[in-house]
């Protein structure tokens, strides 16, 4: 009884406090208002991303002959904005929404489809996370540095510890009234801003959505429960609050300004990348071969141009070549001699499989760029940055709202899934040695495209994607543990 009379009493206090009305409206203005932002960006690129699988279902019909799938017409694959970005943006804004897939070029970069608004951007770079990281978490030490040398310095330390009251439940007791008066006003500012979104036509959350956004939140609670141990800490530590404000806001500037931005230069110059012209130039060799055994082809066959021993009258070609990729889109027509379309349909079946085969090996060599370079230094920036509690949080809620860099590179490995679905897709219906693949462009009939395979992004399963946070998740854990035995050891022997 007596650890909840000691809960109540500070909980008057704080709510009566200066502190609790300033949190509140910084709560409410912040969080409301940042939520209403996103939303509504979240509302312009979902209607992008519409806008852009209808523009790329109507290119798809448009296509008369197969080729142009090689390179006047390549398919794009379009990522749907993610929901819980309205919580935590992430990467999901910076890594780019659409890829580009044909079977001469395996994707490894997405590219951004839309116009973004650049007033809007200036609100959008902050989101819900953001604030926690930032302004929460001096709140929350701002409600705990003085709990305890306050009191000394006012002389009812002594006075509450010479009753019935011990140091443990005293010190208890200041933490669950601490916490309970910074989550007051935060749980009613995130409920203001989910009954906001809510009234969005464009927002609608399902039952995974639903836990994730709990759990967003309640890894919010632990992330402000660190830094309110960490203030409670100090307080334990120090004789005069003022000098407890001065600790607790070197411990703020390291741990949220300073070590995440001194990670990202760190990392640059410790692991810098290499250049990408080795790689660029073995991935021309082997596209340098390809051609070589495209041309052999017809050598071995005494023939010069591909299409030569059909005669058509009507010739269009057009061919490019980058370090990754190549492709090809030609059109013939009226045949002069019937008898040498054969021939043609042999080569390009044979050439286009064989660039298929060539894109897969010049993938492996970029693969191996990305791996020993952007990615590797991405992840060696992620693992130094789990120094900050600050970072280690971001990480959680941003593997939470699907929008972490890991939530990306899942999805381009689903793009070069379906690639890999769509190459099978023309070899199995023989679609590179048929005569649609080079001639039909003035039919009037639209290709069979029934059977085409279909691109539809999966989601990560919650299960996944809490299995991914847990590591960061623990982080916290074991801080919150860390810093308030350090507050309970330090009270203990506390000079009174």
């Amino acid at each position: 009884m007596m650890l909840w009379a000691i809960v109540r009493r500070e909980i008057t206090a704080n709510i009566l406090s200066f502190r609790f009305l300033m949190g509140l409206l910084i709560y409410f203005s912040l969080i409301v208002t940042n939520l209403f932002v996103l939303t509504r960006d979240y509302e312009d690129r979902l209607q992008s991303y519409r806008t852009a699988i209808r523009e790329n279902d109507d290119e798809v019909k448009q296509v008369k002959i197969y080729s142009e799938f090689g390179h006047s017409r390549k398919l794009k694959l379009d990522r749907k904005p993610k929901l819980l970005s309205i919580f935590n943006e992430g990467m999901d804004k910076r890594k780019g929404n659409t890829v580009t897939v044909a079977h001469g070029y395996v994707p490894a970069v997405a590219e951004q489809h839309g116009s973004d608004n650049p007033y809007l951007n200036i609100f959008s770079s902050i989101d819900f996370t953001v604030i926690c990281q930032v302004v929460m978490s001096l709140l929350a030490l701002l409600f705990s540095y003085d709990a305890i040398s306050r009191e000394k310095e006012a002389g009812t330390l002594r006075l509450a510890l010479s009753g019935a009251v011990s140091r443990p439940t005293l010190l208890l007791g200041k933490y669950i009234a601490g916490m309970v008066s910074i989550s007051l006003p935060l749980i009613a500012s995130f409920v203001a801003g989910l009954l906001m979104i809510q009234s969005s036509p464009y927002v609608s959350f399902d039952s995974s959505e639903w836990i994730r956004i709990s759990l967003i939140f309640l890894v919010s609670i632990l992330y402000v429960s660190l830094f309110f141990l960490i203030g409670l800490f100090l307080s334990a530590r120090t004789h005069r609050s003022s000098i407890t404000l001065v600790f607790a806001m070197c411990v703020w500037v390291i741990f949220v300004l300073i070590i995440p931005n001194l990670t990202v230069l760190f990392v640059e110059h410790a692991s810098p990348i290499q250049s990408e012209n080795p790689y660029k130039e073995q991935a021309d060799e082997l596209w340098g071969e390809f051609g070589g055994k495209a041309g052999d082809y017809l050598k071995e066959r005494a023939v010069d141009l591909p299409w030569e021993p059909a005669n058509p009258s009507g010739l269009g070609v057009l061919e490019s070549r980058t370090a990754y990729g190549s492709g090809e889109t030609v059109s013939l027509s009226r045949f002069r001699n019937e008898d040498g379309v054969p021939f043609v349909q042999g080569y390009y079946g044979f050439k286009e499989n064989l660039r298929a085969q060539y894109a897969d090996k010049v993938w492996q060599i970029r693969k191996a760029y990305l791996d020993e370079n952007p990615n590797r230094q991405s992840l060696l920036a992620l693992n130094i940055s789990r120094i900050s509690p600050t970072a280690v949080y971001y990480n959680a809620t941003a593997i939470l709202a699907e929008t972490d860099l890991g939530s990306f590179q899942k999805f381009m490995e689903q793009t070069r899934q379906y690639r890999r679905e769509w190459v099978e897709y023309l070899r199995d219906e023989k679609i590179f040695s048929s005569r649609r693949w080079f001639t039909g462009k003035d039919s009037q009939e639209p290709l069979d495209l029934s059977g085409m395979p279909r691109f539809k992004e999966r989601s990560e399963s919650i299960g996944s994607s809490l299995q991914r946070a847990v590591p960061d998740i623990m982080i916290l854990t074991v801080l919150n543990i860390l810093f308030f035995m350090g507050a309970f050891v330090s009270f203990l022997r506390y000079d009174l």
